[in-house]
């Protein structure tokens, strides 16, 4: 159950939230940046994005590590919290996509412990389970009670949530995507156009190339964009173009370095 008080420690077994992500192709990149100078240089870009990307926010209990193509996120059980964990999930995945790499996770509540040196607990073991057995496509399933705790705030999380069938609810990582036309474009407003055109392409790329097995991941990320983010006034739907070339402009990440102290 969701409360507003505020834990000051975090090195302690207790009840968190937890978010096990996983990189999707990694042992291919790695594989691949042994002889393709490219690809070594695409490698080196992801593994600095994981370091970069977030930053631990003390007053929440947020802390994250990565080994390998894996991540761990947790932080203590508040609404703030969770919408933290909801933010920093959109914004590492909306980072990867530009270097064409798709995650894949389950998030979860209990019993954790996560210090700068371990990480362990029921939630974090139940997360890793429903990234490997039970999230399937690139997303970032929610168990059962994370959405209820979502639902119990009613309207100031939901723009987070999409839907991936019965009882099955992930966080919406294409949300800025989604609702990019339908802000003004005020000046410093970030573009996302070529973002959004270099995502098209990467996925058309897999949409034509990738082997039967693995197309399937291309496919429901083409089916999740055409439903929620394509639009005739917005950004166009995703296909299968052999036509497409990669845009040459820059690639827009988003790196979260403020630490908010406790108070």
């Amino acid at each position: 159950m969701i409360t507003n008080s505020t834990v000051a420690s975090q090195d302690e077994y207790k009840e968190r939230y937890v978010a096990f992500l996983d990189l999707l192709g990694f042992k291919a990149l790695v594989c691949a940046a042994e002889s393709d100078e490219n690809e070594h240089s695409r490698l080196r870009y992801v593994l600095e994005l994981l370091n970069q990307t977030l930053c631990s926010v003390p007053r929440w209990g947020f802390r994250f590590s990565h080994f390998s193509d894996c991540i761990i996120i947790t932080s203590d059980v508040a609404p703030e919290a969770l919408e933290t964990i909801f933010s920093s999930v959109e914004t590492l995945t909306r980072n990867l996509l530009q270097y064409d790499v798709l995650v894949r996770g389950g998030m979860t509540r209990g019993g954790a412990f996560h210090s700068q040196q371990y990480v362990y607990g029921t939630a974090v073991s139940r997360a890793a389970v429903m990234e490997k057995e039970q999230a399937q496509a690139p997303l970032v399933l929610l168990a059962p009670e994370v959405y209820q705790d979502v639902v119990a705030l009613g309207l100031r999380l939901l723009p987070w949530i999409e839907v991936d069938g019965p009882d099955r609810h992930f966080v919406h990582y294409l949300v800025q995507y989604a609702i990019y036309h339908q802000q003004a474009r005020l000046p410093g407003t970030v573009s996302l156009d070529v973002d959004a055109e270099r995502i098209a392409f990467y996925v058309s790329r897999r949409l034509l190339n990738d082997p039967d097995g693995v197309r399937d991941k291309a496919q429901w990320f083409q089916a999740y964009w055409n439903r929620t983010v394509a639009r005739p006034d917005g950004f166009p739907p995703i296909e299968a173009d052999p036509s497409l070339t990669e845009p040459d402009g820059p690639r827009t990440t988003i790196i979260k370095r403020l630490i908010v102290s406790g108070g």
